[in-house]
């Protein structure tokens, strides 16, 4: 891990993120943002960013989740536009990971996510299966309130990101950690301050 950059939207229609402090040409960005409204919302990814596979994810009309990467260029920009779709603004929130060391031609090892069903305080990712060794792995989830969150255990949290508009709120928080595999990694499951709906996703990084 290089650095990170998070934010939010209380009630907006586009969460804009900051490169990451350090950002070095063949660094891998990896995006997780989530929304209000659940399956009503989409989100489009700026120009250049690619969807990780398996990791859009709906918990009914509630909250969603989605995941993009691209490999850093010798001119990024300062910043980068997410852009929710399919209708009126709602709570954003999420960031961006810079990890430096990636497969920059093969960068992602494995991805899955889940819908955690009715409102509890965990907040699960299902487990994935790595093909290589030492690989990152990188948990993202979100919940449709202003929750906080522990860590998912033996992982290491990067942000924990909470709107705080008067109306639909969504909270969202990262971590990672090394992952010797190769093989399955195992569920991972971070713990919200709040019993709420929420959504997981894990993905491992190729080094």
């Amino acid at each position: 891990m290089r650095s990170i950059s998070s934010g939010k939207a209380d009630l907006g229609t586009q969460l804009t993120l900051t490169k990451p402090a350090g950002t070095q040409t063949g660094d891998l960005l990896v995006a997780v943002v989530a929304h209000g409204a659940g399956s009503r919302r989409s989100m489009t990814p700026p120009s250049g960013w690619t969807t990780v596979a398996n990791t859009d994810r709906s918990n009914g009309k509630e909250v969603r989740i989605h995941a993009w990467y691209r490999v850093a260029g010798s001119s990024e920009p300062s910043s980068y536009a997410f852009t929710l779709t399919g209708g009126a603004g709602t709570a954003i929130s999420g960031g961006i990971v810079d990890v430096s060391g990636a497969d920059a031609p093969n960068p992602l090892n494995a991805s899955g996510s889940q819908s955690n069903g009715a409102a509890a305080t965990p907040v699960g990712s299902p487990s994935i299966t790595t093909t290589l060794p030492s690989a990152l792995l990188v948990f993202g989830g979100a919940c449709n309130s202003g929750a906080g969150f522990t860590a998912p255990a033996g992982m290491a949290e990067q942000w924990d990101q909470a709107t705080a508009g008067s109306g639909a709120r969504v909270a969202t928080t990262t971590a990672v950690a090394g992952f010797p595999g190769p093989g399955a990694t195992g569920i991972r499951t971070a713990t919200a301050s709040s019993a709420c709906r929420s959504v997981g996703l894990q993905i491992a990084i190729t080094p």
